[in-house]
Parts: C-alpha cells; sequence; structure tokens
C-alpha cells in the first residue's frame, strides 16, 4: 500500500480506503479511486486477509458441515448457502461428516481453528457435546436439516412428521394397505419424525406391520437395503407400497427392485422423501416430497449474518414440505 501512495503522491490511508472497499465513507475522489485500483492491479497486489482478520477479528468466512456431499439434497443445499453467503460477502468452507460422530468432531475443530465467523450444520447423532464447545466459543450457528432438542439454538428444518402422514394417507386413499418403510436407525428428529408420521397413521388405520419396517445402519446400508427389497418380494402378504425416508435409500432400493424384477408402480408404489432430478429421464412414476431446499439455505444463512452482527436471539423455522407426482 506505501508503494501505491508514494507512486501517486496520496496517503497510505487514502489507498487503504480505496482497497478495503470504503473511499465512499472516507470521501475520496472516484478518479483516485480509480488510479489507485488500477495501480493495484498492475502491481498485482492483494489484501493480505490473514492479516486483516487478525486486525478486525472477522474472517469472512462461515463453515457449512452435512453429512453426505454426495447426496443431491445436500449439494443442493450447500449451493444455495453458498449463493446467499456471496450476497453477503462471505466464503463457505464446507466439511462432510458421513453421519460419523468422529468426523463431525473433527469438522468442528477445523472450523474452529479456522476461526469461521459462523456455522451452520447438519447433526449428527450423539454430538450435543461437540455443539457445546462451539456455544462455549461464542460462535454464531444455525442447525439445518434436525436439530438437537436440549441444545436452545437456532435452526431450520420441515415438518418432517406432517408430512409423511399425509403421504401415508395418500397411499391409503389409493388402495394401498401393506406399506412397507425403509429409514436409517439414526436417532434424529428428522429422521425419526419421518418414520413416526407413517407409522401413526398406519395405526389408525389398522394397517401397521411392524415387519415391514425396516432400520437400516448408514455404515451397512448397500447390504440392508438390498435384503429388504428381497423380504418385501418374498412376503406371502403381498407388499404394494414402500415409503423411503430418504433419498439415497430411495435410490438404492429403486436399484434392487429393477434387480428383483419388481414392476414399480404395477406391483409395488414407492415414495421418496426427496425431489430426485435425475429421474426426469426415467420412465419411473412415484410420489416424493419436495422439501424448500433454496428458502432453508436463504434463511441459514440469513440467520447467522444476524447473529455474526450482535443479534442474540434464537430462531426457530418449520417449513413446509409438498407432495408432488411424477410420471
Amino acid at each position: 500500500m506505501q508503494d501505491i501512495a508514494d507512486a501517486l503522491g496520496v496517503s497510505r490511508g487514502t489507498v487503504s480506503l480505496v482497497l478495503s472497499g470504503k473511499a465512499k465513507a472516507g470521501r475520496v475522489s472516484e478518479e483516485t479511486c480509480l488510479k489507485v485500483k488500477q495501480l493495484a492491479a498492475e502491481m498485482s497486489y492483494f489484501p493480505n486477509e490473514i492479516a486483516r482478520s487478525l486486525t478486525t477479528g472477522i474472517t469472512m468466512t462461515i463453515g457449512v458441515i452435512i453429512t453426505d456431499i454426495s447426496n443431491e439434497f445436500f449439494g443442493n443445499l450447500t449451493f444455495n448457502i453458498q449463493e446467499r453467503a456471496k450476497k453477503y460477502g462471505y466464503t463457505v468452507i464446507t466439511t462432510n461428516t458421513n453421519e460419523s460422530l468422529e468426523e463431525f468432531n473433527n469438522a468442528v475443530t477445523i472450523l474452529l481453528n479456522k476461526q469461521t465467523d459462523g456455522i451452520i450444520f447438519v447433526p449428527v447423532e450423539g454430538g450435543e457435546k461437540i455443539v457445546e464447545r462451539i456455544m462455549e466459543r461464542h460462535i454464531p450457528m444455525v442447525q439445518i436439516d434436525r436439530f438437537y432438542p436440549d441444545i436452545n439454538a437456532s435452526y431450520i428444518i420441515v415438518d418432517n412428521y406432517r408430512i409423511s402422514a399425509e403421504m401415508t394417507e395418500l397411499l391409503i386413499k389409493k388402495g394401498f394397505k401393506r406399506i412397507a418403510i425403509v429409514c436409517y436407525d439414526i436417532n434424529l428428529n428428522a429422521l425419526t419424525d419421518r418414520k413416526q408420521g407413517c407409522i401413526d397413521v398406519l395405526n389408525l388405520h389398522n394397517l401397521f406391520d411392524d415387519a415391514l419396517v425396516k432400520n437400516i445402519h448408514y455404515e451397512n446400508q448397500e447390504e440392508e437395503i438390498q435384503q429388504a427389497i428381497i423380504e418385501f418380494k418374498n412376503n406371502p402378504n403381498k407388499v404394494d407400497a414402500i415409503f423411503f425416508c430418504s433419498r439415497r435409500v430411495f435410490i438404492t432400493g429403486v436399484k434392487y427392485m429393477h434387480k428383483e424384477r419388481i414392476k414399480i408402480s404395477e406391483e409395488m408404489d414407492v415414495v421418496c422423501f426427496d425431489k430426485i432430478d435425475s429421474f426426469s429421464i426415467a420412465n419411473i412414476p412415484f410420489n416424493y416430497i419436495e422439501q424448500p431446499i433454496e428458502e432453508m439455505g436463504i434463511k441459514a444463512v440469513d440467520i447467522l449474518i444476524e447473529q455474526i452482527n450482535g443479534d442474540n436471539s434464537i430462531k426457530q423455522y418449520v417449513l413446509k414440505a409438498d407432495i408432488i407426482h411424477f410420471g
């Protein structure tokens, strides 16, 4: 900055105002601004963000922790978070946990060490103590997709129970009576609420069969989903519909339905809790639940920025999802 100031015959403070975007507030002329920016570009000048963060205490970065970046839902969610963060001038650092408590702890440690200004995260089962580390450091945070009931913090979720119950009612009205449920065996509200919404409606209509509920372990999901599909196919009391509680479980389930030569919609109907864009090119009719992913990402960033700017209020949103028929 001193070299630029000397070359243009202005003060170092003037150069600092221009390069930090505060020229207007400092009443620096447009002509001077242009000269400073042109010379800075010619000299390949870039601000030292590390030095700046040490001075201001602000890194202009947001940490995002998700469970599975390969999952289309979390990929879209991360994209919308990044796009919203850009509007505030923030960069996003994304980490992945694979539903692992150890990886969740590592992700939090990395983001705390990098001194991110705030963290948006998808909770992992049993991670409450890890989240308390964020709170002890007074780092703004927002839970998304799921939340820890015992932690008083902001979150953005959808009404998983209600929409799952509505979908199950729809299946029953269409004449289905033997409805199976395939869901991850993860004790977090997003997944337990989806499963319970189905179970409660089935019980209401005296259609619930505990043998048709398959709790899938995340780390062994491929084999367990395959076995579930085989059991449904061979069940002497015909299974006529399957409610898959998440996108990845649905995709794996449909793969093995094809392998077992089960005709979807003709022999068994299927439901997915999420939209799957890639299925638009396949001739597979099914119902799915569409979550407001863009709204979730936008609200999460907005709440986090408000906290970074000093708003200490807790904001908890439960958004509405929609039932969509595809095919």
